[in-house]
C-alpha cells in the first residue's frame, strides 16, 4: 500500500493528464519565472501543478487525501484499507479513538 503523499503525487498526476491546458500552461513557465521566485524551472512546475491540483479540490469541496486515493488506486479492496488507514491518523491526530471519529463522523 501507498503513503497518503505517494496516492497524492499520482493523482495529481492523473488530473493534469486529463487536463492538457493545464499541463500546457505549466510548460509556459520559463526559467526567468523560476529565478524570480528563487526556485528551478523544476521546482515551480511542482508548485504550480500542486495550486491546480489543490485549487480543483477545493472548488470541488473534496477532501484531498480521500479522493487522491479513490483516484490512484484502482484496486477498490486496497483503496477501501488505504482510506480507512487514513482515517484512523486522522482520528488519533485529533485525540479520538477510531470509536468516537465513526460516531462523530457517521461511518
Amino acid at each position: 500500500m501507498k503513503t497518503p503523499a505517494e496516492y497524492y503525487a499520482i493523482a495529481r498526476t492523473l488530473f493534469l493528464s486529463a487536463h492538457p491546458d493545464f499541463r500546457q500552461a505549466l510548460g509556459k513557465l520559463t526559467a526567468e519565472d523560476a529565478a524570480q521566485m528563487g526556485m528551478s524551472l523544476e521546482q515551480l512546475q511542482e508548485v504550480q501543478a500542486d495550486r491546480i491540483y489543490a485549487a480543483f479540490l477545493r472548488e470541488k469541496k473534496q477532501d484531498a487525501m480521500l479522493f487522491s486515493i479513490q483516484l490512484a488506486e484502482p484496486d477498490k479492496a486496497v483503496a477501501a484499507q488505504a482510506i480507512e488507514n487514513y482515517l484512523k491518523e486522522h482520528a488519533a491526530a485529533l485525540g479520538m479513538t477510531w470509536e468516537e471519529f465513526c460516531r462523530k463522523n457517521q461511518l
